[in-house]
């Protein structure tokens, strides 16, 4: 039944590349600047360029960043009404992300007046040494009476944690666990601290082997405080599964809508302009501000379904991927079942999970050895 939902409609997202300051960790298109009234004329019209889709109907929106909570109000109500005329009724999910430092209960009254019905708020630690050599704004004080607003306001909070920052130790997860236990958020997403440019350089180390552990700790501690881990990442106590990144994970249809923003229509997949520029330029041409198209074969289409579904508890449903791509995997998952015991050809276990990464190499060489 949620799989067939999933399906019902397009999701949206809408990328806010804008920040007060750059954190040390981040890789996300955000710029420090204030080109707000330009960036919603562009963005309105790309909404334009996307009707013919859009008017199938939308059930998700997601705005996220950069920091959307630093977005006027009045263009991002701009932008909220162009595409929620294209929603039936009401968006059956409607998220938005919000940093504590500018998050307030003006915004959570204006929010939830636009229709927003979660919020994810970037805690990334409890620990203020850690938010402060990460870049961040605010203190744990700080955020605690954000969360307080937002639980007044809002029945679906989601709150991200970052493992492997600056400054982390032992008693860092600990504090990160109480918290959890003490103030029990909807939604918690947990993410491994990645490094892919030189952003950070200096400051950030690549995880080390006590890092996994304390990011195993984490996760182990959410499972035995009731959490139901769904995505290799996310974890939800009470059944409220962000609906839209469920999208992405099931590799369903949806639009992304300005800079650096990526979609997926049928075997279409798109990334656009990184660069405001280059994506005012495009639009102002009349062009969908694209830098990145490709129209997928059957055989890789099948190959992305899967591996995005492979990341959830349900795994993969093998007849949707026959029906949508005429393409059958049973073959190379039967292979991957004989090879790894957490893997039982449809879904991991939640140790595979863990070894996830080992599992997705192993599924590329195998899909492109048998599909050569």
């Amino acid at each position: 039944m949620l799989f067939k939902s999933l399906q019902e409609g397009l999701g949206v997202y809408i990328h806010i590349p804008f920040c007060k300051s750059r954190c040390v960790y981040c890789d996300f298109v955000s710029f420090v600047d204030r080109s707000y009234d330009e960036y919603t004329e562009y963005l309105l019209k790309e909404v334009e360029m996307y009707k013919e889709y859009l008017s199938e109907g939308v059930t998700t929106l997601y705005i996220g960043g950069g920091t959307p909570s630093i977005f006027p109000l009045q263009n991002l109500a701009r932008m909220v009404k162009s595409i929620s005329i294209y929603a039936k009724n009401s968006f059956q999910e409607f998220t938005i992300e919000v940093n504590p430092d500018s998050f307030d209960l003006n915004l959570a009254v204006e929010y939830k007046a636009l229709g927003v019905n979660r919020l994810s708020m970037g805690l990334q630690s409890t620990d203020d040494n850690v938010l402060k050599r990460s870049g961040r704004l605010y203190d744990f004080e700080t955020f605690l009476r954000k969360y307080d607003i937002a639980r007044r306001y809002f029945d679906n909070v989601n709150v991200d944690f970052i493992v492997g920052l600056p400054g982390e130790t032992w008693k860092t997860i600990q504090e990160n666990v109480r918290f959890v236990s003490d103030f029990v958020p909807d939604h918690v997403s947990v993410y491994m601290l990645e490094i892919h440019s030189e952003n950070g350089a200096g400051v950030l180390k690549k995880p080390d082997e006590q890092t996994f552990q304390r990011y195993d700790e984490f996760l182990n501690a959410l499972r035995a405080l009731g959490y139901e881990r769904y995505e290799i990442s996310n974890f939800t106590i009470n059944g409220k599964y962000c609906l839209h990144n469920l999208k992405y994970w099931f590799n369903t249809d949806y639009i992304g809508l300005g800079v650096a923003a990526g979609g997926h229509i049928g075997f279409l997949r798109y990334n656009n302009f990184e660069k405001l520029s280059d994506y005012f330029l495009a639009i102002s041409e009349g062009r969908l501000p694209r830098s990145y198209e490709v129209f997928n074969t059957p055989e890789r289409e099948a190959l992305e379904t899967l591996f995005m579904s492979l990341r959830t508890k349900w795994g993969s449903d093998l007849e949707y991927v026959k029906r949508k791509t005429g393409v059958d995997p049973k073959d190379v998952l039967d292979i991957l079942k004989r090879r790894f015991e957490f893997f039982d050809g449809e879904k991991l276990t939640e140790q595979g999970m863990d070894f996830s990464n080992l599992f997705f190499v192993t599924l590329l060489s195998v899909w492109e050895e048998y599909f050569k």
